[in-house]
């Protein structure tokens, strides 16, 4: 008989801006993560207790950007320590109370130094005369701060960076995310991949032993500066899906910043059919008898149950429509999408911040997060869809995008795959486990 996996999935909060290597890989229930130490600006101005109260703050708050320049070779590099505050980082370094506290001042709409984390490294040059401190900003994002006439003029610079392209293949044996994970792909790009694929795929009830996953991704990496960089999370970026099981074989390639299906359709469904991760499909569409009132009625959606505070996503674009309490759903959000359809979330524990009637969210938008109020007997979501007024079994939606490309775009995508084919075959020949990591105008031989 053939064993069927329910999928299990980390909390993926999306958003994302990019995705990370240094995120967890292991398939556990989703659990608050410690937050790291963050070190405290001390600013006050003990050190120059002979400067005058009336004096002008002398802050040079612009910003500016100017092209990328090595630091000079007599450049310290200093960490930033458990429990330690940045001015007593800088003051070892020989930098005086009034200018740590007008560099902190300087930087307040760049970067705030009092959100700096420990193990964040500054690059600082006190040799000669200079006074200049530099930091990472966003990853390949360095900020500088030069000491001149009394004021920090304050410049980013974007430091070079270099693209590295690994390649995956992975057979499932248990669940597709700590398949991948032992496998050595990275939390943050299965995350991204999974939501890519469930517009098409049903995780709950479409992943089996067997099922083949394939992935290409690319990490950017810096090639200067490292030590400033050395602390963040370096970005990553899938740029090619594969799945394969007894029915379909799908392939999503990555153009100008979405996925595309082969024919040239933008890869996405109109409403998702998980609307989060981590669960298990525990309750079907249909007739059904109520657990708590004890008689057979209409069940109009379907339940996933997962840990008490699992985020809740968006199935869809949309406006909210209520997120209060609403009878027997308990706190419950409605939106309302184009084309007469709805969606209802129950039995929430609560409600992401700024969701309230009227808000726009975005597919994949946190909106609520999983407990057990209204006429609950454990903690779930309840989902429904309703297309005119009337329910619809959500597993059983097919309304993929009808955005598609043409024209010269669609020419220009159609080159682009012809120019991965080879790549895409490579890994069509992987067996399980196997990968590939390279540059990516270097195509390596099989079994690198």
């Amino acid at each position: 008989m053939t064993k069927w996996f329910r999928l299990a999935l980390l909390p993926m909060l999306l958003l994302a801006h990019g995705c990370s290597d240094k995120e967890q890989q292991a398939t556990v229930a989703p659990s608050p993560v410690a937050e790291a130490p963050v070190a405290v600006v001390d600013v006050a101005l003990a050190e120059e207790p002979s400067v005058a109260t009336d004096e002008p703050a002398a802050v040079s708050t612009e910003m500016h950007y100017a092209p990328f320049t090595q630091l000079p070779a007599t450049t310290q590099w200093v960490t930033l320590r458990r429990g330690q505050t940045v001015s007593s980082l800088l003051s070892k370094q020989g930098f005086s109370g009034l200018e740590i506290a007008r560099l902190a001042s300087a930087l307040e709409d760049v970067i705030a130094l009092n959100k700096l984390q420990a193990g964040s490294v500054l690059a600082v040059n006190t040799q000669d005369g200079q006074r200049q401190v530099s930091l990472a900003g966003e990853y390949a994002e360095r900020i500088d701060a030069v000491w001149t006439d009394a004021q920090w003029q304050v410049t980013t610079a974007v430091v070079p960076t270099r693209i590295e392209v690994s390649e995956h293949a992975v057979v499932i044996d248990h669940s597709l995310y700590g398949d991948a994970a032992n496998a050595g792909v990275p939390g943050d790009v299965i995350n991204g991949a999974l939501l890519a694929l469930s517009h098409f795929i049903d995780f709950q009830r479409q992943v089996y032993e067997g099922n083949r996953f394939e992935v290409a991704f690319e990490r950017t990496l810096v090639i200067e500066d490292e030590p400033l960089f050395a602390h963040m999370q370096t970005p990553l970026q899938a740029t090619y899906l594969r799945f394969v099981n007894s029915e379909d074989d799908y392939r999503l390639y990555r153009y100008q910043d979405a996925f595309y299906l082969e024919d040239g359709r933008l890869a996405e469904s109109f409403l998702l059919k998980t609307p989060l991760n981590g669960a298990r499909l525990s309750s079907h569409y249909g007739q059904r008898k109520h657990p708590l009132l004890g008689y057979t009625r209409m069940h109009k959606g379907i339940d996933f149950s997962a840990p008490e505070g699992t985020p809740i996503m968006a199935a869809g674009s949309g406006t909210v429509k209520r997120a209060n309490a609403y009878g027997s759903y308990g706190n419950a959000v409605v939106l309302q999408h184009d084309n007469g359809y709805e969606t209802l979330y129950a039995h929430l524990r609560g409600f992401a911040d700024g969701i309230e009637a009227g808000t726009t969210v975005k597919q994949g938008d946190i909106i609520g997060f999983l407990g057990n109020t209204g006429l609950s007997q454990a903690r779930h979501l309840h989902y429904e869809v309703y297309k005119d007024g009337k329910s619809i079994n959500p597993l059983q939606l097919k309304k993929l995008s009808t955005d598609r490309l043409d024209g010269a775009l669609l020419a220009d995508f159609e080159a682009h795959v012809l120019g991965l084919e080879e790549r895409t075959l490579r890994l069509a020949s992987f067996a399980s486990g196997d990968s590939s990591t390279y540059p990516p105008e270097r195509l390596p031989s099989i079994g690198r």
